[in-house]
């Protein structure tokens, strides 16, 4: 394992601005806007056959790119050495982790990481907690809902339990290491002919079929609830007190002396899957036709922006800072960087009311773009207008974030506090 503190030492070692480092996949191309526009250098590292956007197109987002043969060779000594000679600090994002793998960026790539790099494998799902709490774990301590898991024994619920209707097979696909192959059940005899079915097609295997997760399938729109928790004011944040009786409170605005919270709500954004967005907006009758003659994958391939009315607002993204407090708790020092809840929002058959489910969670840059374009994005401008770069007037993106904590904790010598 590499120990925080020597990525602490080198950062500390920093003279000049640092520069960023950037996985050329997943969030490179909004990183590299992010930290140019913030007066930051940038160095991307890209895998040969996927270089061409980089050193084309979007040849202007980069100073550097180093393009290497094989993933893993930005562990070579000569790559990280120069990275380190060039003052380098690394932002995650999820291709990184599923391309190099948790465990030699844990014990091999030795570039400070902005972040928790100990919390990137949390985002692998495992249902054995011998070596490390995953992310149902985390969402079973923080108190959020999550669909409820059930077993092969157990399949014989599906569609007679009334709280499981239809469930859901959450597999990895068996040529794609980034996407699963989902797909619904509705019976222990439906599992059955599914798995046979998406086996002679391709999809899955036996290996990743053992691995995989059945769930109750959450019905209600999906949301992700995207956020930014803020290295330098761990421990700083206030708060606030209300007493008995009428409150009347003074808003006091500077987000790294007097912090009120140490983490930004940023937006909500939603998924675009590839051919299953489409299929499921056929009708019903056309689907039961085709679904056995093609191919159906659920593999990301963009994100809209969303809204939510703010009478729910309240509860779902109220639930952040259970899942910050559970985080720091299990994985000191805990969540520093972007991060995302993705979940839905069902009936309760309870009370009738709107509920919300968590079913995933990204320990890293969501790469959900569009939510710059969210009100709460926006007006972030407002509350981080005095630390912006000369020059910057407007937060356009929530990896702008990073980059203004990135340039203040260098401006007052505490880079130390944001990398691991």
């Amino acid at each position: 394992m590499i120990k925080r503190k020597e990525m602490q030492q080198l950062v500390s070692e920093i003279k000049e601005k640092p520069t960023i480092v950037i996985f050329g996949s997943h969030s490179a191309i909004e990183t590299g806007l992010s930290s140019k526009r913030m007066g930051l250098k940038n160095i991307v590292v890209v895998k040969k056959g996927r270089e061409r956007q980089y050193l084309e197109e979007q040849n202007h987002l980069f100073d550097e790119t180093i393009v290497v043969d094989e993933w893993d060779q930005l562990l070579f000594d000569s790559i990280q050495n120069e990275l380190q000679e060039k003052n380098g600090i690394l932002i995650p994002n999820r291709s990184l982790v599923v391309y190099l793998l948790a465990d030699k960026i844990e014990n091999e790539l030795k570039i400070p990481i902005y972040g928790n790099r100990s919390l990137l494998k949390s985002e692998d799902r495992t249902t054995n907690e011998k070596e490390y709490i995953d992310q149902y774990g985390i969402l079973k301590r923080s108190g959020i809902r999550a669909p409820r898991e059930i077993s092969l024994d157990e399949l014989d619920v599906i569609g007679i339990d009334k709280e499981v209707p239809v469930a859901l097979v959450k597999v990895q696909q068996a040529d794609n290491p980034l996407e699963r192959a989902f797909f619904y059940i509705t019976s222990e005899k439906d599992y059955h002919e599914q798995v046979e079915t998406m086996k002679a097609k391709g999809l899955i295997n036996d290996q990743t079929l053992a691995e995989a997760r059945i769930e109750e399938f959450v019905i209600g729109p999906y949301f992700n609830c995207n956020g930014w928790a803020s290295g330098l004011n761990k421990g700083k944040a206030k708060g606030y007190k209300l007493t008995d009786g009428i409150n009347w409170l003074k808003h006091e605005h500077d987000p790294f002396q007097k912090p009120i919270v140490d983490w930004d709500f940023v937006g909500f954004g939603q998924r675009m899957q590839t051919n299953s967005s489409g299929f499921l907006n056929l009708p019903a009758k056309i689907q039961m036709q085709i679904g056995d003659k093609i191919k159906i994958k659920n593999e990301e391939i963009g994100h809209t922006m969303a809204t939510m009315r703010e009478s729910k607002m309240g509860e779902v993204v109220g639930s952040i800072p259970k899942f910050l407090e559970t985080v720091e708790k299990l994985y000191p020092p805990g969540m520093i960087g972007l991060f995302g809840l993705q979940g839905a929002v069902p009936i309760n058959p309870k009370n009738n009311r709107p509920d919300w489910v968590v079913f995933d969670i990204s320990m890293r840059v969501p790469g959900d773009p569009a939510v710059a374009a969210s009100p709460q994005m926006n007006s972030l401008t407002l509350k981080y207008q005095k630390y912006l770069p000369k020059g910057v007037k407007q937060i356009t993106s929530p990896i702008d974030l990073p980059m203004i904590e990135i340039l203040h904790a260098f401006k007052i010598g505490k880079l130390s506090k944001i990398v691991t």
